[in-house]
Parts: structure tokens; C-alpha cells; sequence
């Protein structure tokens, strides 16, 4: 297979680039509050993500309520609401972060020679099987705080562990779903790309 870049071969080409959309979709869905989406008491449309929320309740001065219609992270990461949510943070974060340093790698190995031999292919791609694995545990995690006081306010009061209730999955959670789906596929190409026998040594 001829050689396009300084060290990939066009299937090298082909997983640097799927790395790189799997992480970008991957840091998006982690970052974007629209986990799940349900309604506060005055039909106010409320989102969640792990660590971030939009349109959520504050005591103001004067002791009522006043809805902050913005997105923001927890004050602090004890402020978020679940135990279960705060792993999720953790691991999700983790692999997003993960999922982005082997993309640069991958990139790199398009501009410079020898960065991603045979071996450290199958290497980032046992990484970024990996990584998808922790991402589904914090995944697998993340509605068992769904029983919180704050979900069961914005999906009907009726929301337990693992049940939304009223509420409903939203499109970052989907948007992170198919990145994790493609750090599989990319995992699969390192090991099938690094079994090409011309330029063996390369990708």
C-alpha cells in the first residue's frame, strides 16, 4: 500500500482521522449539558449533563426562587448532586481527555516520520478500546442518580435510580454514545492496519 503521509499508510490516514472525530464527538458530548432533558414546575425546559446544567433554581436575595436561564458547572465538584454523577464525571472526563491525546498522536504521525510504528499502533488502539470501556462504566453509572431530589423536581417527581420519570435523553448524550461506538472501530483498524505487510514497520 502506497505510503501518503511521512509515516502512515492511506488506512494510517483513515484511523487518524476517525481518532479525531471519535474524540471531538467524545469532548462534546462530556462538555454539553444535554445529557437529559425534562421541566421545571413553571414549564421551564431543564438539561442535564454530569457536571453542568441549564436553567436551574437559585435562592435569590430575598428568599424566593429565581430560575437562571444560562448553563454552568457546579460551584464546586461536591455540589454535584449524586455520588454516581461524580464518578461519571470522572471517568467520562478521563477518556475524553484520553480519547484526544491518542488523536493528536495519530495526527502527529501524519506530519512526522515514525511517530506510530507496528507496535504503537496496536498499542494506542488497545488505549482507545480501553478508553471506551471506562466511558461506558461512568455511562453505565450515571442514571443511578437519577433518584436525586434535583432530577425528580424536572421529571415529574416520579424519577428513581436508572427511571427518568417525565424526563427524557437528549442529543449529547447520543453525540457521545456514537463517539464511543468509533473508538471500537478505531481500536479494530490499528490492529487490522498494523498487520499490512508492505512498510511493515509503519501503519
Amino acid at each position: 500500500m502506497p505510503v501518503l503521509a511521512s509515516s502512515l499508510t492511506a488506512t494510517g490516514v483513515f484511523w487518524a482521522c476517525l481518532s479525531l472525530a471519535a474524540a471531538i464527538l467524545n469532548c462534546a458530548g462530556f462538555y454539553l449539558p444535554f445529557w437529559f432533558q425534562g421541566a421545571l414546575f413553571n414549564s421551564t425546559e431543564v438539561s442535564f449533563g454530569s457536571f453542568r446544567r441549564c436553567s436551574y433554581p437559585r435562592m435569590n436575595e430575598h428568599g424566593g426562587v429565581q430560575i437562571i436561564h444560562e448553563c454552568g458547572r457546579y460551584t464546586t465538584f461536591h455540589d454535584i448532586p449524586s455520588v454516581s454523577w461524580q464518578i461519571t464525571t470522572i471517568s467520562v472526563g478521563v477518556g475524553a481527555a484520553t480519547s484526544l491525546l491518542v488523536a493528536f498522536t495519530a495526527l502527529a504521525a501524519c506530519c512526522v516520520a515514525d511517530v506510530v510504528t507496528k507496535r504503537a499502533a496496536r498499542a494506542l488502539g488497545l488505549v482507545q478500546a480501553l478508553t471506551a470501556v471506562v466511558m461506558i462504566i461512568g455511562c453505565t453509572i450515571y442514571p443511578n442518580g437519577w433518584g436525586t431530589r434535583e432530577v425528580r423536581e424536572v421529571c415529574g417527581g416520579i424519577s428513581d435510580s436508572y427511571y427518568l420519570g417525565t424526563c427524557q435523553l437528549s442529543w449529547s448524550f447520543y453525540l457521545m454514545g456514537a463517539g464511543v461506538a468509533m473508538l471500537f472501530l478505531c481500536a479494530i483498524l490499528s490492529f487490522w492496519a498494523s498487520r499490512i505487510k508492505p512498510h511493515s514497520y509503519r501503519i
